[in-house]
């Protein structure tokens, strides 16, 4: 597995982030809501502060979406044992 973050924060704030988290995988930063939203179907909150909401996806070897988890808010995201049960569940299915 592989893990890739995005986020329309500064980088200052995204290396904080990141190295609080103590996490090994690419966090890239300063990242436009309104493009990624166009790109992925990420709903966008916009006011005084312009952002995307939580969007993850699960990309298979061959590059497609096997599964994709857009939230409207605070709460709806993968987590960790969904991942690895998905990931187990496909590989399963490909045996």
């Amino acid at each position: 597995m592989k893990v890739v973050a995005a986020s329309v924060d500064s980088i200052e704030s995204v290396a904080k982030l990141k190295e609080g988290l103590h996490v090994g995988y690419p966090m890239f930063a300063q990242v436009d809501a309104k493009a990624l939203a166009t790109a992925t179907g990420a709903h966008i909150q916009e006011g005084d502060r312009t952002f995307t909401h939580a969007t993850a996806f699960l990309v298979d070897p061959d590059g497609r979406v096997s599964n994709a988890v857009y939230s409207t808010g605070p709460i709806g995201r993968f987590t960790a044992s969904e991942v690895i049960r998905k990931t187990i569940f496909e590989q399963a299915k490909s045996s």
